[in-house]
C-alpha cells in the first residue's frame, strides 16, 4: 500500500533532523522505528524483538531498505511495496556488511542510528518523531483501538471459573489475532493475585471468583493498551469502593492532559487523585503509563517528565490501586481526549471531573 503523504512527511522531519546533527544519514533498525518510517509495516521475527530484521537507511541523496537474503523478499512483498526504497541485500552469515555498505553511502562516521554500534545515537530524537503521528496514523490507532477493545471484551465475556489464567491468555490472544493484531503483552491474573502483583504474567492458576486480562495489542507497528476485570458473582465492597477511586485517578489523568503542559505536571495531578481518594501510596507500586505510539509507552509518566503534551498523541494512562485497574489507549484531540479502545458495550464508571464528564470501565459482573 502507497502512503505518499505520510512518507513525505516522515521523510521531511528526517531530512530536519540529518540537518541539525550534520549526518549524512540515518538508519532505523529497531522494530519500532522500522514501523513508523514505512507508514505500518512490521519487521520482526520475535515478538520480544526489539531490533527488527531489516533496516531503512535515509540519507539526503536517496533512502534503502538492507536486509539479509533471509528476509529481503518478504519485507519488499508485503512490508515495503510503493515506498521509493532501493533494495540492497547481503548474506545473513556476513555480519558487518550492512555497515560496511552505510559506511560506503554515508562516509565513516558520518551517520546516525537508534542502536547501539552507531557513530551516532538518534534513538532520542527518533522517540520525538515517532509521538507526534500523522493523521494517516491517528486513522490506524482509531482503528486499531476499537478492534482492540473488542477483542479483549469479548475474550472477557468468553472466559468461565474453572480455567486457569493460561487458558485465558490463549483466548485473549485468539480474539486478538483475529482483529488482525499480535498480542505483544497479554497478563492474566485470578483472585488473589490480582492483589498481590501489578505484573501477573499468566500460570496455572485456575480462576475462582474474579478475573483481570491486560493486553498490548500491536498492528502496523502501532500499540494499543487496555485492561478489563470479570467478576463472577457479587463483587466485594472494598474491591468495588477501590474501582470507583482507580476509575476517577484515571479520569483526571485523561483530563490532566491538556496541550502545552508537561508530563509531569499531569502526573502531579495523578498523584493528588490518590490522595483525595486516601490511597497515598498505591501510585508507587507500579508506573502509571504515559506515552504510546510504537513502543508500549514511547514516554513513561512521572513527576521530572519533561515531556510535552500536544495534540497528536496518544496515551495509555494506567492507574492502580490494589486489586483493581484501569487502562484504556486514547488520542488527544483539538477537542480533548478521544477513547480509542473503548466499546460502548461494557459497563462503564462515569466520574466528573473539572466539570467534565468522563466515563471509565467498570468491574464486570457474571
Amino acid at each position: 500500500m502507497m502512503h505518499v503523504q505520510e512518507w513525505h512527511d516522515k521523510r521531511t522531519r528526517l531530512a530536519q533532523l540529518m540537518t541539525q546533527k550534520g549526518l549524512q544519514g540515518v538508519l532505523l533498525t529497531r522494530c519500532a522505528n522500522f514501523s513508523w518510517i514505512t507508514c505500518g509495516g512490521q519487521a520482526h521475527v520475535g515478538l520480544n524483538s526489539e531490533t527488527a530484521v531489516a533496516s531503512v537507511l535515509c540519507t539526503p541523496s536517496g533512502d534503502y531498505l538492507l536486509a539479509s537474503r533471509i528476509e529481503m523478499a518478504r519485507m519488499q512483498a508485503e512490508e515495503v511495496a510503493g515506498l521509493p526504497l532501493t533494495s540492497h541485500q547481503f548474506d545473513w552469515f556476513d555480519p558487518t556488511a550492512r555497515d560496511r555498505f552505510v559506511d560506503e553511502v554515508c562516509g565513516a562516521g558520518r551517520w546516525g542510528s537508534d542502536v547501539a554500534g552507531a557513530p551516532q545515537s538518534v534513538a532520542a530524537e527518533l522517540t520525538n518523531l515517532r509521538v507526534a503521528l500523522t493523521i494517516a496514523e491517528q486513522n490506524r490507532f482509531t482503528s486499531h483501538g476499537l478492534a482492540t477493545g473488542l477483542a479483549i471484551e469479548a475474550a472477557a465475556r468468553l472466559i468461565e471459573p474453572g480455567m486457569s489464567e493460561l487458558e485465558v491468555a490463549g483466548v485473549l490472544a485468539q480474539q486478538v489475532y483475529a482483529s488482525g493484531a499480535t498480542p505483544v503483552v497479554a497478563l492474566i491474573a485470578a483472585d488473589e493475585r490480582i492483589r498481590n502483583f501489578r505484573h501477573p504474567a499468566p500460570t496455572l492458576q485456575r480462576v475462582n471468583q474474579m478475573v483481570m486480562l491486560v493486553v498490548c495489542a500491536r498492528r502496523h507497528g502501532l500499540i494499543v493498551s487496555a485492561t478489563r476485570l470479570v467478576a463472577f458473582g457479587q463483587v466485594d465492597e472494598v474491591i468495588a469502593r477501590r474501582a470507583e477511586a482507580c476509575a476517577h485517578v484515571d479520569a483526571v489523568a485523561w483530563q490532566a492532559s491538556q496541550p502545552g503542559r508537561r508530563l509531569g505536571e499531569a502526573f502531579g495531578d495523578v498523584c493528588a487523585a490518590y490522595v483525595a481518594h486516601g490511597y497515598h501510596d498505591e501510585w508507587h507500586k507500579h508506573h502509571q503509563g504515559g506515552v504510546t505510539a510504537y513502543e508500549n509507552r514511547e514516554v513513561q509518566a512521572r513527576l521530572d517528565s519533561m515531556h510535552t503534551i500536544a495534540v497528536g498523541q496518544a496515551f495509555a494512562w494506567n492507574p492502580s490501586i490494589t486489586g483493581t485497574k484501569s487502562e484504556d489507549t486514547m488520542l488527544l484531540t483539538e477537542h480533548g481526549p478521544l477513547a480509542l479502545s473503548t466499546t460502548g458495550q461494557w459497563p462503564m464508571i462515569a466520574t466528573s471531573v473539572a466539570g467534565v464528564v468522563i466515563e471509565r470501565p467498570a468491574i464486570l459482573v457474571r
